[in-house]
Parts: C-alpha cells; sequence; structure tokens
C-alpha cells in the first residue's frame, strides 16, 4: 500500500481510501526520515522547500480561485513528499516502514 501511494495515479475511491487509512502510518514513516541523522540534508529542504513555495504571492493569489487553490497545495505537497522519500536512502526508508509495521 505504501509503494502505491509513491506511485500514485488515477485512483478508485476504494484506493483512496486505503490511503486514508494508512496516512498516519505514512506521517510516522515522514516524521522519522525528517528526524533521522543518517538522511542527508538536501532530501530534508524538499518538504521546507515546498512550504515556502506555498506561501508565496503567486501561490497565495491562486488560493482564492476556486478549486485551483486547493490543487496546487495538494499537487505540491504530494510531488514534495515523494520527492523527498525518493531522494531518502532505500535502507534508511525500509528500516523505518518496517519498524512502523512491527509497531515499534
Amino acid at each position: 500500500m505504501f509503494r502505491q501511494f509513491l506511485r500514485m495515479q488515477f485512483l478508485s475511491p476504494m484506493t483512496v481510501g486505503r490511503i486514508v487509512a494508512y496516512l498516519p502510518q505514512f506521517v510516522r514513516v515522514f516524521w522519522r526520515l525528517m528526524t533521522d541523522p543518517r538522511v542527508p540534508i538536501l532530501p530534508k529542504m524538499v518538504p521546507v522547500l515546498a512550504l515556502l513555495l506555498m506561501f508565496t504571492p503567486p501561490a497565495l493569489e491562486l488560493d482564492f480561485v476556486p478549486l485551483v487553490g486547493e490543487l496546487d497545495w495538494i499537487l505540491v505537497s504530494v510531488a514534495a513528499l515523494k520527492l523527498f522519500v525518493w531522494l531518502c536512502p532505500p535502507e534508511i526508508v525500509r528500516e523505518h516502514v518496517s519498524r512502523i509495521g512491527r509497531g515499534e
């Protein structure tokens, strides 16, 4: 399920429901990767820069346009989180995913 979230394409309502169910675990993986000292600084900068991008004047102006304003936040967030996980060392990502799967 976590791999499907990272390779997200057009989703059925059932898939979206499963993603929502796994969202707390993804947040835990994200938080663990952000606080892990073994993860380089470059991947950690991606979510921070995406957050800064969302608060630039052109992005804030789009918020006044119905539907487009919400879509740009969602697209930037998903792209930044996918890029963040992709840039993290795979063995560290696997370690944190397996720990969360075991309930640690």
